[in-house]
């Protein structure tokens, strides 16, 4: 493994594919945002192995879209549903057994309370002992077992049998040493050219991959989708020890690049230990990853061939809430020294209390003082704690190490001021701050990160009519305006395409989850979101996978293919299309089906009128009828 930095790949890339060969070698890349990812995941999934090629001329006949997969990018909640399916196609099991044992894992908050279990247990982390006790090595102990059965990444390798078809995968993670995106990716099949861009990590940290392949399942789930705020990070290389794969050897395996080669980094370097987060946090669509994959397969570094089709499947969208200011309720206003009084004061009270109780020999009296004294003391000692922060300087860059950036002049004029603001405009102050740090984080960030990555995809030549979008909110109300208008990402759909209100009652309800990393089962409402995104998966896929065949077979688009392609793509359009009008009738019809015929325990059919009329939207329902 080269350890000297790599530019970037995808600048050298002058390559254009002027050539295609409709739907064979097809990339997925899905997105994060927890189970609400997953299950959507899981209906993409699903349609793409419902649609076989039915013409007998064809070289592809019998086979399904599914089984011309051959590459898969995640990222947090995607990784879920794509590390499952990785390990059970390797496996040589049914597209059905995936199916029920993603769909058991996800119905309800069994793996919550499994995580839960092991971490209040001490005689799971026995056969881990390097393992940091904390949520998500609990995760990911709970993935290892109830997901995984122990399975670690050269699990994923197979031998290319009939139905075997994956060549590559990538679980993204976020490492903490230089902010990049850690790419977990290995190789399923043999590989005989060099390849040398391809690593497990990035350009400036990578791991051995003879190592790498050792590292367990349930880690590398645990690496992609421990998102911040609701996880810490997973620490490499103790949290990622276990019975065949030591710390020595975890350690030799990995080839940190310097950057500046201070003091701190050097130890850094030293110590080969560094953090690991959410993929999302650098790229929330696994989209990046997906772009460098092909760059290396039309670059010819590798004996794999280029992507035909790469498809995105996101549950993110670039609409975003409007900052609302949060409203100051005036009331009693006292300032920060005049609550150090009232505790100050408060304290030589409960002191002369005691001071009574033992002159007077009065014992309620001194048990009085007694239990009041703390109270004071602890504001005491707060305060005298948030001074010692402000004005020391910490080696860590955590904290508030406010000296890092200001005097102690500065610092000493900000705190005399602030001393004299009633708390109501603190408070307030602290609540607007919060709110617009928390939204720039989990929204603006992530959405801006989403918006380069997708301009870049849809804008290079190099991916033009092979780069193609598949949304959550695709058919959902919310994306009237786009849909029917156009926009750079999404074309006008044609009439036969429009969906139906059913359609998008459906895929409203899913676009209105929320990210979370269980359902409810004991909630109706949670039930009907998860099988709403599920089926949403479904007809959305086929909604858009028509919208590619469309633009593939207009021939003022400019896109090459051989005239034998031509039956190829009609016949894929009729099944899809027939398809769709089932959807439109039904857009549970697909998810029922799989429940029944997969013989899935205690499965439940769904129907339109078990759903509620999306709530944000029944204001324009009114006002059409």
């Amino acid at each position: 493994m080269a350890n000297t930095p790599i530019p970037d790949k995808l600048a050298e890339i002058k390559l254009e594919v002027d050539y295609i060969k409709p739907f064979e070698n097809i990339a997925l890349a899905f997105s994060g945002g927890g189970f609400r990812a997953a299950s959507f995941a899981l209906g993409v999934l699903s349609y793409l192995d419902k649609v076989t090629f039915d013409d007998d001329q064809d070289e592809l006949y019998n086979k399904t879209l599914l089984q011309q997969v051959r590459f898969l990018s995640s990222a947090s909640g995607g990784t879920i549903t794509t590390s499952l399916y990785a390990l059970y196609n390797a496996q040589g099991k049914t597209f059905g057994q995936f199916y029920s044992k993603l769909f058991a894992g996800l119905n309800g908050d069994d793996l919550l309370r499994q995580s839960l279990e092991i971490l209040a247990d001490k005689k799971h982390w026995r056969n881990r002992p390097q393992k940091s006790r904390n949520i998500v090595n609990a995760f990911a102990l709970a993935y290892d077992r109830y997901l995984f059965d122990g399975a670690m990444l050269q699990s994923l390798c197979h031998d290319s049998s009939p139905g075997l078809h994956l060549q590559e995968v990538c679980f993204n993670a976020t490492e903490f040493y230089t902010g990049q995106s850690f790419r977990q990716a290995i190789k399923l099949v043999s590989d005989k050219a060099a390849d040398p861009y391809f690593r497990y990590g990035n350009e400036e940290i990578t791991v051995d991959e003879s190592v790498a392949r050792k590292i367990k399942l349930g880690d590398v789930l645990a690496a992609s989708s421990c998102f911040p705020s609701g996880f810490e990070p997973i620490v490499y290389p103790c949290d990622f020890t276990h019975q065949q794969l030591n710390e020595t050897e975890l350690k030799n395996a990995l080839s940190p690049v310097q950057q500046t080669g201070d003091k701190e980094e050097t130890e850094f370097i030293r110590k080969k230990q560094f953090g690991l987060m959410d993929g999302g946090i650098t790229d929330n669509q696994g989209l990046q990853s997906m772009m460098e994959a092909d760059g290396r397969r039309l670059n010819h570094q590798t004996e794999f061939p280029y992507f035909e089709l790469m498809l995105v499947n996101d549950v993110g969208s670039h609409y975003i809430h409007p900052y609302i200011l949060p409203k100051l309720k005036k009331g009693f206003e006292l300032n920060l020294w005049g609550i150090f009084f009232i505790a100050t004061a408060f304290l030589l009270a409960a002191l002369a209390l005691i001071c009574f109780g033992v002159c007077r020999n009065h014992a309620v009296a001194i048990i009085a003082g007694s239990l009041l004294t703390p109270i004071p003391l602890i504001w005491v000692s707060a305060v005298l704690y948030v001074r010692h922060e402000l004005f020391t300087v910490s080696k860590s860059s955590s904290g508030m190490n406010f000296q890092r950036n200001f005097t102690q002049k500065i610092i000493s004029l900000l705190v005399g001021y602030f001393t004299k603001i009633p708390t109501t405009e603190i408070k307030h102050m602290l609540m607007t701050r919060t709110q617009s740090v928390l939204m720039l984080n989990t929204s603006i960030f992530l959405k801006r990160i989403r918006q380069l990555l997708y301009d870049k995809f849809y804008g290079t030549p190099q991916w033009k009519n092979r780069g193609k979008g598949n949304h959550l909110y695709d058919l959902s109300f919310s994306n009237d305006i786009n849909r029917k208008q156009g926009n750079t990402q999404i074309q006008a759909a044609p009439s036969a395409l429009e969906p139906s209100r059913d359609i998008q009652i459906v895929s409203q309800t899913a676009y209105n989850m929320g990210t979370t990393l269980w359902f409810d089962k004991q909630s109706a409402e949670q039930e009907h979101c998860e099988a709403c995104l599920i089926a949403c998966g479904q007809f959305t896929t086929c909604y858009n996978l028509l919208e590619y065949i469309d633009r593939l077979l207009d021939k003022n688009t400019g896109t090459p293919y051989d005239d034998k392609y031509q039956n190829r793509l009609l016949k894929l359009k009729a099944h899809m299309l027939k398809d769709y009008e089932y959807f439109k009738t039904d857009p549970f019809f697909m998810y029922n089906a799989s429940g029944i015929d997969f013989k899935i325990p205690g499965f439940k059919t769904i129907k339109i009128t078990d759903i509620p009329f999306p709530e944000n939207w029944k204001e324009r329902e009114k006002d059409k009828i």
